[in-house]
């Protein structure tokens, strides 16, 4: 058995997203900004770790939804959970998809990733939610306050991320 020490400048932006999920998840509950998350993870992480990024980024959210906040333990609000875990996915693979086309460090690139990855994950999100129930819920006026609400995000953990390569060393952006 090889003993394995754990790189605290390694784990800093992994840590930060974590505190991030599960604080934004008690605070926002529903307008969690999956796809921000799933943009980040698509610009900072190997495909490998930002899958396992953005599945317990899900895992968490729905934990502080179920466990702390009490979401009903019913089809739909199964159901929804489950559909938020597959959009999210697929923001995060069109994320990594329109990022690998542009050059990194771009900030043409990082928006570009985020609306495409919004995109994608609302379109979904409406799809399911035709037949999930809550299609009533995708109004231009909530569509577009979840639209800030997932830049916002963005660009203040984009900024968190730029921070702590400058303590850590790590490069910010990864290659897509």
């Amino acid at each position: 058995m090889t003993n394995t020490i754990i790189d605290p400048k390694a784990a800093a932006w992994p840590a930060s997203l974590a505190a991030a999920t599960i604080l934004g998840s008690w605070a926002l509950a529903c307008i969690f900004p999956f796809a921000a998350m799933a943009t980040i993870a698509a610009l900072t992480m190997s495909r490998r770790a930002g899958l396992a990024t953005v599945s317990a980024i899900w895992a968490a959210n729905q934990f502080v939804g179920f466990f702390i906040l009490s979401f009903p333990w019913d089809a739909q609000a199964l159901g929804h959970g489950l559909a938020i875990l597959g959009c999210t996915l697929a923001g995060f693979a069109v994320a990594r998809f329109v990022a690998g086309r542009m050059e990194v460090g771009s900030a043409l690139r990082s928006a570009t990733s985020l609306v495409a990855a919004f995109a994608v994950y609302l379109a979904l999100m409406r799809a399911y939610a035709q037949f999930g129930g809550g299609a009533e819920n995708f109004t231009l006026e909530i569509n577009t306050a979840v639209a800030v609400n997932d830049a916002i995000w963005f660009a203040g953990l984009m900024a968190l991320r730029f921070i702590l390569s400058a303590v850590t060393g790590e490069k910010p952006l990864a290659r897509a």
